[in-house]
């Protein structure tokens, strides 16, 4: 056998063995990230029902904070309408006050008793 074709199969062989050696390589390396992107979406998944709960609890706490609101603006209204009733009832009783003085200041301008 010629030198040349002796080095060609060896080239080709070691060509063969290299190849085989990164197919080897590149599947194992595939399988360790398949295998830690698994865990990774454990993780995940975990996260997600964490993330899920406290969606839950955020929405809850809106609409009890929404409801509160809803309240408030009731027991505001209820003030408001009861502060009116006050000032009309207080000005009920200034007017009736007034009159009540009126007749007194009347009373004493007809009285011969009371001194001008």
């Amino acid at each position: 056998m010629d030198d040349w074709l002796m080095w060609l199969l060896l080239a080709i062989l070691v060509l063969l063995v290299l190849g085989a050696v990164w197919a080897f390589l590149n599947s194992k390396n595939k399988s360790r990230h398949r295998e830690e992107a698994g865990h990774i979406r454990e993780r995940a998944t975990g996260g997600e029902r964490y993330a899920e709960d406290r969606e839950a609890t955020a929405r809850q706490a809106q609409q009890e904070a929404d409801e509160a609101k809803e309240q408030a603006r009731r027991v505001q209204e209820e003030a408001d309408r009861r502060e009116a009733q006050a000032r009309a009832a207080t000005q009920e009783a200034r007017d009736h006050r007034d009159r009540v003085t009126d007749q007194y200041l009347e009373a004493d301008e007809i009285d011969p008793d009371v001194k001008k």
